[in-house]
């Protein structure tokens, strides 16, 4: 990575630590702590991106285990949902954040589970998918060009240690762009992207949540 993107990088990140940990400190361990306005848009939005990952898994004929790092944790609201699904029994997650507050907010909400959180923008080894649910909504610049850019980075970090493929979600409108510091992304440029850099790319709306879209992108 060039000095000048690196830079970019580490300006973008830090501003977003900053955005997140004040919010955490105001909203607690909640949905609007991370942004989201409802705990059920939230949870839908989860659904959706497991739903992508077992269809996958079952049309692969894969066996049941599977193992799923989550790219922006928050405070662990998605380990919660699969511990309180009989059907993810299998499943191995681990969190990933790069805002040292929410680590800190998983460890303490999970005690017995500290070692599945850590800070990071990538798993620590190889799992078979990478998710990402709400991770590049919040946009702290107002260059759309060089946050298009930014996602696409990371993803390509994350897809080196996907063995199977990756899931997203993002909001998306016929045009893409910035507003109040919320990123809607163009869902045919965004697949088009996808699966041009990564592999091939499909899309679903996600359940009674307007705009929201869950993407799956998959391994050869």
């Amino acid at each position: 990575m060039k000095i000048f993107e690196r830079i970019r990088r580490s300006n973008i990140e830090r501003s977003l630590n900053q955005t997140y940990r004040r919010r955490l400190d105001a909203r607690g361990n909640t949905p609007q702590g991370v942004f989201w306005n409802s705990k059920k848009n939230q949870t839908n939005r989860f659904i959706t991106l497991l739903d992508l990952i077992k269809g996958a898994n079952r049309e692969a004929a894969h066996p049941p285990r599977v193992t799923i790092a989550e790219i922006g944790c928050g405070y662990g609201a998605l380990f919660a949902l699969m511990n309180s699904d009989p059907t993810l029994k299998d499943w191995h997650y681990q969190g990933v954040d790069i805002n040292p507050a929410m680590i800190k907010a998983c460890i303490e909400e999970y005690p017995g589970d500290q070692s599945r959180f850590y800070r990071g923008s990538k798993p620590r080894e190889f799992v078979d998918y990478c998710l990402f649910s709400g991770t590049f909504n919040l946009c702290p610049i107002d260059d759309m060009a060089a946050w298009e850019a930014y996602i696409l980075d990371s993803l390509e970090t994350c897809w080196a240690l996907s063995r199977r493929g990756m899931a997203i979600n993002l909001l998306c409108q016929d045009t893409a762009f910035i507003s109040k510091r919320i990123y809607y992304a163009n869902s045919d440029r965004f697949i088009a992207s996808a699966t041009r850099r990564f592999g091939p790319t499909i899309a679903v709306p996600t359940q009674n949540v307007k705009g929201d879209i869950g993407f799956l992108i998959a391994k050869a």
